[in-house]
């Protein structure tokens, strides 16, 4: 019996010799080999012990999240890990590791974009605040051949492939890390994107996108939505200068008849329906109008100088309100 016992007890502690020592090797002096992959590691704020190290181990850069967890209480360290993305490799220490993510990550910067900005300003946005990501960058990002354009909720509204990602992007208040890459920025607009508008269609975004530039107050878009759903049921062409301006660059007012036949499936006074695609990224209140538009009479708006629109509910009205209002 006592034989049986001392057996048991050596056992135990040769498998514990060997496992601390496993575990000594692996916190303070293994290191990346020839073969090692490189990683990025993102930890945001509020990111427990547990979850930075699952992330380790789900990257490949430990074996294991348990002992990490383990060497990362044992060492004092557990409210030193800081925010930010960390370049690490497979194979490096506990200790290594500890290293780089309590020096001191990426720091944050925040970007607000405005509802109703296009793509192109939304990079020269996020560009002025994160000076490292190219222009070029940004476009092959938020262009036609995006690999971000399989994510499913594009593909779901049913995005052609012939538009770029303009009208996907939510815009808000944002916070990236300042190493942060054109994806990952694109990437995180279009998650919100799903959050605030799931099951919204490529169609739905087209209009609520129109619907931003043409007016303001949400209660006007509400009622401008159902006059454009009422045209498209009908027939009619949209004649949204808004649409024509995403591509000539001009104002409704700097535009000429001859301009208003410009030949462009984005020209909604020659091409009745919708455009190929947005013309802006649409906030809440637009979106809202057209899943929730207000029922009217109306066929035809404008909005005046002083910003208030008016509404008609024939050709003949809305002449003379033009006569009225505009000259």
């Amino acid at each position: 019996m006592r034989k049986g016992l001392a057996s048991l007890a050596a056992v135990v502690v040769i498998v514990s010799v060997v496992y601390l020592g496993g575990y000594v090797y692996d916190a303070y002096f293994v290191a990346p080999g020839p073969a090692a992959q490189e990683t990025v590691l993102v930890i945001e704020p509020g990111d427990s012990v547990s979850e930075i190290a699952r992330a380790l181990e789900d990257g490949g850069v430990i074996k294991s999240a348990l002992p990490f967890k383990l060497y990362v209480k044992w060492s004092g360290h557990s409210g030193d890990l800081q925010a930010g993305s960390f370049d690490l490799k497979t194979g490096m220490s506990y200790a290594a590791i500890v290293d780089a993510i309590t020096s001191g990550g990426a720091e944050e910067v925040q970007v607000t974009i405005p509802e109703g900005y296009t793509l192109k300003q939304i990079g020269e946005t996020v560009r002025a605040a994160i000076p490292s990501i190219s222009e070029e960058e940004w476009d092959a990002a938020v262009g036609a051949g995006s690999p971000l354009a399989s994510d499913p909720f594009i593909v779901a509204a049913g995005k052609p492939d012939s538009v770029d990602l303009e009208g996907y992007l939510f815009p808000d208040t944002y916070r990236f890390f300042s190493d942060a890459s054109s994806e990952d920025v694109v990437k995180k607009m279009i998650g919100t994107m799903q959050e605030k508008a799931p099951g919204i269609t490529h169609d739905q975004l087209t209009l609520a996108s129109i619907v931003e530039r043409e007016v303001q107050d949400p209660e006007d878009m509400k009622e401008v939505a159902d006059i454009f759903l009422k045209r498209l049921d009908a027939g009619m062409a949209l004649q949204a200068d808004s649409t024509l301006s995403y591509i000539t660059g001009q104002e409704s007012a700097e535009m000429t008849t001859e301009d208003l036949q410009y030949d462009t499936p984005y020209n909604t006074y020659k091409y009745p329906g919708l455009p190929p695609g947005p013309i802006s990224n649409p906030g809440m209140n637009a979106i809202d109008a057209v899943l929730h538009p207000t029922a009217n009479d109306w066929y035809y708006f404008l909005t005046t100088p002083e910003g208030d629109v008016v509404y008609a509910r024939t050709f003949e009205e809305h002449v003379a309100n033009k006569n009225r209002y505009l000259r």
